[in-house]
């Protein structure tokens, strides 16, 4: 059905003008040209061509990490493009492992964020502007990249990720920073849709590192990991000569390490619920201030926050900077015309959510670069815009993969807001399905689980539920997945708590409680195919949904990898 909307599509997009339509009306009310770089039929060549590389004994994490490889504006060279070549180079895995092993040394331990976050003394932008220029980076070099800044609870991301793949589509070289990693570290760094290779985030590591810690005027004079990380993406940016970096915020806004750019004039506020609330505060207008705090002096903000109490601080803040704020509209108006409507339909959530902001911000970004004309909230649809909605890649969020006898659904799903998208795309992907259904589970630090077991609770009967640290053997983790912070101790405590909950939430709901607690990843999979050994040989299929942590996604992912290749353990 999808292809024939697609052929449909491409049959309409072929006429030489793009349909722009009113925001209160779905009819046309006025036409503008444009030019096609690839038409729909390739990408979806490309997609086949992509899926059937995947049947010629890839790893699962290459199915999850990388994207189709397109040339899209003609930047993409085989330096920058993270491929199985770079990953099965031993050489170059081991100079990446020591070098992030290196940057591990960074992270804090549980005791010492504690501190932290009780010691007002610390300016964390003037602490990361500090360390940027010891570095050898001047901020003012850094501000000479044009910047499109996305802070938000849910959805920033993906938000940021669709704006890159839009922004890339119509032919320009793209940087993207974003965080946390499913699996290896330089999944944070992005030039053009793709990671960045393993030997140049170890070139650059260094560089920036050894400059960093020849020049410490005592022992501990070293930024901590995050603002490392952010501090070596402005170099690799600079050095790659980007047209436009698109920047995720790490936690909050206002006090965030990448929140030191100061010429900003794109700004994206996604959707706001409760997170981090021992930093950000207790409640929504406390956090919406947070988040808002990434408003520049005359930006253009769009936002799709909904909460009423949450837009009056957005408005209030940006009164305060000059800026004006635009609340954009559903991403559907952008497919009402005749041309593009059948296709609505097969869109992911992805898209759904998040496809209007990110076109809105591209959009500005063009706009504002003198690349385009734009109005703010235009709602036009062409196929070079969808062409770029669709080719986005953005593993881990709403993510389903066939692997060895299981579907994986993957969604690293954390808060309130995310989970209730993430349940209601397993209950509608499993609707029909007579499969065994299996829930992994894990929730780390101090955020309330309670909200998150029940909406899992009450998607579906599970027949098999497991509670397992973020760890995927009992021997330590790859670097990349070291969580310095949470001891393996702690994180099975953890379990062990969450699984009591979730016992106690059976009886509430009287259910079977057919919830467990595994040490790793590989004992979940291994009891898994235990009790359904059909799935081992292919004859059936288990639905597997894996949620609650990137992290949980990471180790997942690594331990299957160790279970159906041995050979892995060698490659990782």
């Amino acid at each position: 059905m999808a292809a024939c909307l697609l052929r449909y599509l491409v049959r309409q997009s072929r006429k030489p003008r793009s349909l722009v339509v009113s925001r209160e009306s779905s009819h046309c009310s006025r036409m503008s040209t444009y030019s096609t770089v690839t038409n729909l039929s390739t990408v979806k060549m490309q997609r086949i061509q992509h899926l059937a590389a995947f049947r010629s004994g890839v790893s699962l994490a290459e199915r999850v990490l990388n994207p189709p490889q397109q040339s899209i504006n003609g930047n993409h060279v085989s330096g920058n493009i993270q491929c199985s070549s770079d990953n099965n180079n031993k050489d170059t895995n081991a100079a990446f492992e020591l070098a992030i092993k290196q940057l591990n040394s960074l992270q804090s331990n549980d005791a010492a964020i504690r501190n932290s976050m009780s010691n007002s003394r610390v300016d964390t932008k003037a602490d990361t502007i500090k360390y940027l220029e010891r570095s050898g980076l001047p901020l003012e070099t850094v501000e000479q990249l044009s910047f499109i800044h996305v802070a938000g609870t849910k959805g920033k991301g993906s938000t940021c990720a669709l704006t890159e793949s839009l922004l890339r589509h119509q032919g320009y070289r793209t940087g993207f920073f974003s965080s946390p990693h499913i699996l290896f570290t330089n999944e944070r760094i992005r030039i053009d849709g793709q990671l960045l290779s393993k030997d140049k985030f170890t070139e650059q590591f260094w560089k920036v590192y050894s400059r960093l810690w020849d020049l410490r005027e005592h022992d501990h004079d070293m930024p901590a990991y995050f603002k490392f990380l952010t501090i070596l993406g402005f170099h690799v940016f600079v050095a790659e000569n980007v047209d436009v970096v698109v920047l995720e915020v790490g936690i909050g806004g206002e006090h965030d390490c990448t929140n030191i750019v100061r010429n900003v004039r794109t700004v994206g506020i996604t959707s706001l619920g409760l997170e981090h609330t021992e930093l950000l505060g207790r409640t929504l207008p406390e956090i919406a201030w947070q988040k808002a705090g990434i408003i520049k002096t005359g930006s253009h903000v769009f936002t799709h926050v909904t909460q009423p109490e949450c837009l009056e601080v957005i408005r209030q803040r940006t009164k305060e900077h000059s800026a004006t704020l635009y609340e954009v509209p559903p991403t559907e108006d952008y497919f009402r015309s005749k041309a593009y409507a059948p296709i609505w339909q097969t869109f992911s959530n992805l898209i759904r959510l998040n496809g209007s902001l990110a076109i809105q911000l591209a959009q500005d970004w063009l706009s504002q670069s003198g690349k385009q004309q734009h109005t703010p909230n235009e709602v036009k649809m062409d196929p070079q815009l969808l062409d770029g909605l669709i080719s986005t890649h953005w593993p881990g969020r709403c993510q389903l993969i066939e692997w060895h006898g299981m579907r994986l659904h993957l969604d690293g799903a954390h808060t309130l807001e995310s989970m209730e998208v993430c349940t209601d795309w397993f209950e509608k992907n499993v609707r029909d399905s007579v499969n065994p259904k299996i829930l992994i589970f894990n929730r780390t630090g101090e955020s309330g689980f309670a909200p998150l077991l029940k909406l899992l609770n009450r998607t579906c009967d599970f027949d098999m539920v497991c509670f397992v640290p973020n760890l995927a053997t009992s021997t330590p983790n790859a670097p990349s997945q070291v969580m310095v912070r949470f001891s393996p101790e702690m994180q099975l405590n953890r379990a062990r708590i969450i699984a009591s909950a979730w016992s106690d939430l059976c009886a509430t709901e009287q259910k079977k409680d057919v919830g467990q607690v595994y040490n790793t990843l590989t004992d979940a999979f291994t009891a898994i195919r235990q009790r359904f050994p059909q799935a081992t040989d292919n004859e059936g299929q288990l639905e597997v949904l894996v949620t609650g942590s990137i992290h949980l996604l990471g180790a997942a992912i690594s331990a299957l990898d160790l279970i159906d290749d041995p050979k892995s353990r060698t490659d990782k």
